[in-house]
């Protein structure tokens, strides 16, 4: 397998990985509360490998270009550590208080990560790395997601948010997973 198609392979895991993990093997009882948050842990861990990996493909002489995917990646990086341990936390099911700090700490971290996805969008818009529509697209939609977690309170969140976030969240998705097949279809450059 070729480094792009491995790539944009990563892509598409991240879209559909975790949605998949979270409808298929948790909400039909298949998997139990941790095991679902463990192996879509898995699948979201491939977000930053998938950014990570097209990080230096394209040579380009703008510093600044690079300083925004670096920038995005560290904050995803970071965003993405804070979710995954409220997940874990949430899985646990310790005691009654254990969903609600999970859930303090979740949105918290899903904003940053997709505050981090936002500013790597922007660093590929000065790439050709994707089409510009691509890039903005990206940068858009994780950008509505960020905004959306940040502005609203926790309480807020946990009454209304599935109605809101889960559709943000797939189209999210829906983005990662065209990268992936642009990624592959990607012509190498030497």
């Amino acid at each position: 397998m070729t480094d792009k198609m491995v790539n944009g392979v990563f892509f598409i895991i991240a879209g559909l990985g975790s949605i998949a993990v979270y409808m298929l093997l948790g909400e039909t009882g298949i998997l139990d509360k941790g095991h679902t948050e463990k192996i879509a842990a898995y699948a979201l861990i491939t977000i930053p490998l998938a950014f990570m990996m097209t990080r230096n493909v394209n040579k380009n002489a703008f510093i600044k270009v690079q300083t925004y995917i670096d920038a995005g990646l560290l904050m995803i990086v970071v965003g993405l550590s804070m979710g995954l341990v409220s997940d874990a936390v949430n899985s646990a099911e310790l005691s009654a208080e254990s969903n609600l700090i999970g859930e303090a700490i979740a949105w918290t971290g899903w904003s940053i990560m997709y505050l981090g996805i936002f500013f790597t969008g922007l660093g590929y818009l000065c790439t050709n790395l994707f089409p510009n529509w691509l890039s903005g697209l990206l940068s858009l939609t994780s950008f509505v997601m960020f905004a959306y977690l940040a502005i609203l309170s926790p309480e807020q969140l946990s009454n209304s948010g599935d109605s809101i976030v889960a559709p943000l969240w797939m189209i999210n998705s829906l983005v990662l997973v065209v990268l992936g097949i642009f990624t592959i279809r990607r012509v190498e450059e030497n």
